[in-house]
């Protein structure tokens, strides 16, 4: 039985050793593997912590280039703003001014056309009365050609009748006198002329006359008609 005994526990022994030795080979293997787990497991924490420090530089670096990019943008979007502004109150200050010339300009073609209307009106009055003075001369001066006639055949006249007047020197002074006022009396009558008006005619008549009779003649105007005074020169008798 010993016998027995001891060959069962030898054989026992050999196969708990022989378990141990596969049981420790396995742990080995195991241990093995985890320890190349382990170092791939730590390289790749480390490779992924690496990474993310490049990532997180990265990161703050994309910050900061937004930031530096944003703070220009917001820069050039204030400048954009201020010079919208800007030309904003340009272009206001500017159509004020158009809407001021504008005003003006009008109110300068109004006021030229109205000018031109009056400078037109005042043509058509001058050209009327030059019309009307033209008009008005050539009557004055049909009327004067009239009295210039009549002072001639009075001239004439009397000096065909100058014995006679030398003979009767008064009473011919006097019918002379009588006869000049009746006639231009009679004359002014006839043309219509206004007395005031024909001063050139008068006084040429009257030098006709003053000629013609050897006399100082004066010519008045009394209520529209001519009051004819003879004054002679060596005598004094009027």
């Amino acid at each position: 039985m010993e016998i027995l005994y001891s060959k069962l526990y030898d054989k026992y022994t050999k196969l708990k050793s022989k378990k141990l030795s596969d049981l420790d080979h396995i742990n080995k293997e195991q241990e093995g593997k985890f320890v190349n787990y382990l170092t791939a497991a730590e390289e790749l924490i480390e490779h992924l912590k690496s990474e993310k420090e490049g990532l997180v530089e990265q990161v703050n670096e994309l910050r900061t280039e937004f930031s530096s990019l944003r703070a220009a943008k917001e820069k050039e979007v204030a400048d954009y703003q201020k010079l919208l502004m800007e030309e904003k109150e340009k272009n206001e200050a500017l159509s004020e001014e158009v809407e001021k010339l504008l005003k003006l300009h009008q109110e300068r073609t109004s006021h030229v056309l109205y000018n031109n209307s009056k400078i037109k009106t005042v043509d058509d009055q001058f050209k009327a009365n030059s019309n009307s003075s033209s008009i008005r001369m050539t009557r004055k001066h049909t009327k004067q050609i009239a009295l210039e006639k009549e002072a001639r055949s009075i001239s004439l006249e009397n000096e065909g009748n100058s014995v006679e007047r030398e003979s009767t020197p008064n009473a011919c002074k006097e019918t002379v006198s009588d006869n000049l006022l009746e006639c231009c009396t009679k004359a002014n009558d006839r043309s219509g002329i206004d007395l005031h008006e024909s001063g050139h005619g008068n006084w040429l008549i009257q030098t006709l006359f003053e000629y013609a009779l050897s006399m100082k003649l004066s010519l008045d105007y009394q209520a529209g008609r001519i009051c004819l005074s003879a004054l002679h020169g060596s005598s004094g008798k009027s």
